[in-house]
């Protein structure tokens, strides 16, 4: 008996053991792996119906520029461009308004694509910005930071910046760049809804959502002026018709019964 409890009493000991080394290891894991940061999703809009449309060799050279805008804005910024996924590209910041700075940056140099014209397809970009403690290592990034950032990109609609309030919150200056609460998001595999917030770019957009006027959809082309749909311009004369047609009636009507009046009177002596 007294070898069992001897025995157990070792066992114990030695779990006791193993969970301080286990606790030991994961703050040494954490001091030297772990560090708080802003990161960054990006991801193009419909590749594959811009291979359609433009023909592999053009989308090869239209995906290319994509490509040199992201990380031309991400490398001017500070930040580190971690790989491609997909259409989508993972980088992270250690300033959150760097990585603000990028993001707008990217939105204006696909802009410029655009404006240029050089393809028939036109270029959208979402962007999805969250921060929080990371795990790096060997230049890659782990953790749940990742994940939501993820998502948060994955909610945003084409042509959108989206950031959480952590982000927005981490910001030094949150005056230089145009950011509002925009709405709350569920996120996939996450049981509790998160604020988004909105960054705009485009000097005219940012006036428009200043004044509480609906702006263009994010589909349209930068800078493109609002034309009145032309149903709307049939609606309005198909109204002024008829708005003039009883008092024409009116008239037609009358002008009868006065030429039948003067055929009745007697002729004058």
């Amino acid at each position: 008996m007294a070898d069992e409890r001897s025995t157990d009493g070792a066992d114990l000991q030695s779990i006791d053991a193993m969970l301080t080394q286990q606790a030991r290891l994961e703050s040494l894991i954490r001091e030297k792996f772990s560090k708080v940061l802003t990161v960054m999703f990006t991801d193009l809009k419909g590749s594959t119906t811009i291979t359609e449309t433009e023909g592999d060799l053009s989308a090869r050279m239209l995906i290319k520029e994509h490509n040199d805008i992201v990380t031309s804005a991400i490398r001017e910024q500070h930040g580190v461009f971690v790989k491609s996924i997909g259409d989508g590209t993972l980088s992270y910041f250690e300033n959150a308004q760097d990585a603000l700075r990028a993001a707008t940056g990217i939105q204006r140099g696909i802009d410029a694509l655009n404006l240029a014209k050089k393809f028939k397809a036109l270029v959208l970009v979402r962007i999805g910005i969250h921060s929080g403690p990371c795990l790096l290592e060997n230049g890659d990034l782990f953790g749940d930071t990742i994940n939501t950032a993820s998502r948060f990109e994955s909610s945003a609609n084409a042509g959108e910046i989206l950031l959480s309030v952590d982000t927005y919150n981490a910001l030094s200056d949150q005056g230089e760049i145009y950011c509002r609460f925009d709405r709350t998001i569920t996120l996939k595999g996450k049981k509790n809804t998160h604020d988004a917030y909105r960054a705009f770019w485009n000097p005219e957009e940012i006036e428009q959502d200043k004044s509480g006027v609906a702006g263009p959809e994010t589909t349209r082309e930068p800078n493109s002026r609002i034309k009145i749909p032309l149903l709307i311009v049939a609606a309005l004369v198909i109204v002024l018709i008829l708005s003039m047609w009883s008092p024409i009636k009116k008239l037609i009507r009358q002008q009868p019964e006065t030429r039948t009046l003067q055929h009745t009177l007697p002729d004058s002596p």
